[in-house]
């Protein structure tokens, strides 16, 4: 019992910061009624909403809750989105804005690609156990993507989804919430980026007329 109100003490009195660094998800599931990915060469502008995407987590819950889990996404998201784009992209090169119509014109660009991250929530709840605590965390994500061709004419346009949740054991003194978080955040990642890779597999107006 003197074991179990010390961790009590340690989990609840105890604040600390444990960083949360998702990896980006790995190979992309690709659903495609094309034999081949969409022809041609694209530009890709990711926007700062993506690389510059941060969060400071704290569990919702009274346990854990004088923890903080600060979450660091922008490279992990990016990362994700390039594999999606070579696997459903023929060519691809990124650039910091959009290119004018006259470059895409000029250089064969069939179309300027923008990513914006529309939201973002991680929520993390706790509760006590006898020895360790256990965490649920749960992230949702929403992206959208939108293609212009070098017609300035938009060819493409979509919102996608992602949520996923994972229940764990918290650690010792909630030092294993973190990992948790990672886990949530990549599969919800891999989640809405599988939705975007079939749309842009399978979108007829982002390839050629036949």
């Amino acid at each position: 019992m003197k074991r179990g109100i010390a961790l009590v003490c340690v989990m609840v009195m105890t604040g600390c910061a444990y960083q949360v660094k998702p990896v980006a998800p790995g190979a992309i599931n690709v659903y495609s009624s094309y034999e081949s990915k969409v022809p041609g060469k694209f530009v890709v502008v990711y926007d700062d909403s993506l690389r510059n995407v941060s969060r400071e987590i704290r569990p919702v819950s009274h346990v854990c809750s004088a923890h903080t889990y600060p979450l660091d996404a922008g490279d992990s998201l990016v990362n994700g989105l390039r594999k999606m784009f070579d696997a459903t992209l023929q060519e691809t090169r990124e650039a910091k804005t959009l290119p004018s119509l006259n470059e895409m014109q000029s250089d064969g660009t069939r179309a300027a690609i923008l990513v914006r991250l529309e939201d973002l929530s991680v929520r993390l709840s706790c509760s006590l156990g006898f020895w360790s605590g256990t965490c649920t965390s749960t992230t949702d994500m929403s992206m959208s993507v939108s293609a212009k061709n070098s017609e300035g004419k938009n060819v493409f346009d979509t919102q996608v989804t992602g949520s996923k949740t994972v229940d764990g054991d918290s650690g010792g003194a909630c030092d294993k919430a973190n990992e948790l978080v990672e886990e949530s955040f990549t599969r919800s990642a891999r989640d809405a980026l599988e939705r975007l890779a079939e749309r842009i597999a399978n979108a007829a107006r982002l390839r050629p007329k036949q």
